[in-house]
Formats: structure tokens, sequence, C-alpha cells
């Protein structure tokens, strides 16, 4: 793998892993809700902690909507890095199914963002204060949102560079057949009337040596 490999990887790894990051630990943690202000029970996405067992969960809409989050965004972490890292010079099948699953992944992970937003929605505080892993998972979502909107801004600009320099380099093409189609004209009519002078030179020289 080259240097630029190399560069790509940790570009792609920096990028990404802030939000598999923020993600895990705020889908981990129990510390979305806590119960009361004199209590130590938390209440999390998969469990809860310090709370009798009569206090349920966050409910099932919040604990699929984050898991589904968190699956996505694991599988686009992991497929992308693969496919840069050990795809560079690798022309087997294998790695083209992981280049397959790893552009599939990149393509569902902007949805993973949009899920973990709205399982951070779907929670039902009530009076609850909301507790540091919340806040994770919210800021997880608003980067990855984020970072879909600044790429896909990024893919735009750079397509309409591109057409706008293939378009540029059509017109100079045509106006350089042009300027030749031109300058053709102008040579052949300049020959024309180097050929006529010529033509003109003989008959008047012809007419003089019969008159003589």
């Amino acid at each position: 793998m080259g240097s630029k490999s190399v560069a790509d990887a940790c570009s792609i790894i920096c990028l990404l892993s802030p939000s598999i990051v923020l993600q895990s630990c705020g889908f981990f943690s129990p510390f979305w809700i806590k119960h009361n202000a004199t209590s130590t029970c938390y209440r999390g996405v998969i469990y809860n902690v310090g709370c009798p067992d009569n206090v349920e969960g966050l409910g099932a809409a919040a604990l699929w909507l984050q898991m589904t989050s968190f699956v996505i965004i694991a599988l686009a972490v992991l497929a992308t890095t693969y496919c840069i890292c050990c795809n560079s010079d690798d022309d087997n099948e294998e790695a083209g199914c992981f280049t397959v699953l790893g552009g599939c992944m990149f393509c569902l992970y902007p949805i993973a963002g949009i899920l973990s937003f709205f399982g951070c929605m779907a929670v039902n505080f009530g009076d609850h204060s909301k507790g540091w892993a919340f806040y994770l998972c919210l800021t997880a979502s608003c980067y990855i949102i984020l970072q879909t909107t600044l790429c896909y801004c990024a893919l735009w600009m750079h397509a309409k560079i591109n057409n706008d320099d293939g378009k540029s380099g059509q017109e100079v093409t045509q106006y350089g057949t042009i300027n030749n189609r031109e300058s053709l004209d102008v040579i052949q009519r300049i020959e024309n009337h180097h050929h006529y002078h010529i033509y003109m030179k003989n008959v008047i020289f012809k007419d003089t040596i019969s008159n003589v």
C-alpha cells in the first residue's frame, strides 16, 4: 500500500471515527435519563442502572432506531477502511465483494444519522433530566448529517466544475476548428490570387511576343 493509500485511509478514519465513538458511547451507556433528582437511577436504551425492577427502559422504538444506526455506522467504518487499506492492489473476488459492501454501507451512512436522530427524539423524557449519553447520540447524528451534507455539496461543486471545464474545452476546440478553416480559406484565396497574377503575366508576355 502506497503513501497515497495510507493518507486516504487516515483521512477516512479521521472523518468516520467521531461518529462511531460517539454513537457507541451513547448507545451502550445507561445515562440517558436520571429518574429523579434525588435517586441514582439512570435509564438507558439497552439497560438501566440503580433502578428498581418496575422501572422500564426507554422503549422499543429508541432501542431499534439506535441499534440500527450503530450497526450501519460500524459496518460503514469497517468496510470503508478495509476497501482503502487492503484493496489497493487486490483484484480477487473477495476484495470485490468487500468493495460492493463498502459502497453500500457508505450510501447507508447518512441514513444512520437520520435514524439516530429520530431515536433520540423518540424518547419521552417528561420531567426527567437528560443525561450525557443522550447528548452523545444526538451529537453523533448531527455530525453524520452535517458531514454528509458537506460531502454532497463538495461532490456537486466538483461535478459542476468538471462540467464547466468540459464545455470550455469543447468551445475552445470548436473555436480552433473555425479559425483553422478561416486560415485555410485565406491561404486558398492568396494562392488563387497568386496563380491569377502568374496567368495574366503569361498572357501579356505571349501578346507582346506575338505583336513583335
